[in-house]
């Protein structure tokens, strides 16, 4: 049996989840974002592309919100659209920033039937096509991310990725090494990985020169 206790208390929890309730919609009442924002494409991050047959698709980009906040938003800019050696498929790269501290990108692959698909761990800050078009190389600040024409991924990783750039059929990386106790750099190098495979074919110190830089 219930206790006068019992039923007040109820009473007075029922009392503070329609308070709170009331509280909460308030809140997003005065937010201009409302939470979560709403998201949708911007029109500025719209890229057209021509497929083989010479049909038009747009890629619409990554959604961003639609009432950004002035002090507290994504900056999406599109980074580079780029084809494959036969021209069939092509590669829209779009870079987003919050301050210079935290970063996003995003990847979208256009197929030849004008089909748009957008790639899974696309987190990169530059694409490249290898040499035969076949896969399509994404490099980040600690790993390099390799896709084929399905989506299929492959991927290492490294302490710090400085330069890439694809020579024929290896890939050659520029990357930093610190010290597990100071933190300071140890060790620069040069190394190469055998394409599609990513395996590490060689390795030789570069005196913190960068060496492998992407060619324009």
């Amino acid at each position: 049996m219930k206790t006068t206790a019992d039923v007040n208390n109820g009473r007075m929890i029922r009392i503070s989840l329609l308070a709170l309730g009331f509280l909460l919609g308030q809140a997003q009442a005065q937010s201009p974002l409302g939470y979560p924002p709403p998201l949708g494409y911007d029109p500025h991050l719209a890229v057209n592309v021509k497929t083989p047959a010479g049909k038009v698709v747009v890629v619409k980009g990554p959604q961003v919100p639609l009432q950004p906040d002035p002090d507290f938003t994504w900056r999406w800019s599109v980074q580079k659209v780029v084809e494959n050696s036969s021209g069939q498929f092509t590669a829209v790269h779009y870079s987003g920033s919050l301050a210079a501290k935290y970063r996003d990108a995003a990847v979208f692959l256009v197929h030849p039937d004008g089909r748009i698909d957008r790639l899974k761990n696309d987190t990169v800050l530059d694409v490249q096509w290898t040499t035969d078009g076949r896969y399509l190389l994404g490099t980040g600040a600690n790993t390099i991310r390799l896709w084929n024409l399905s989506g299929g991924l492959r991927q290492v990783s490294y302490q710090d990725i400085r330069a890439s750039r694809v020579t024929g059929k290896t890939l050659c990386l520029n990357v930093n090494w610190y010290s597990p106790t100071t933190g300071q750099l140890s060790r620069t190098a040069e190394l190469h990985l055998a394409l599609p495979s990513l395996s590490q074919v060689s390795d030789k110190d570069t005196d913190g020169n960068a060496t492998c830089e992407a060619q324009p």
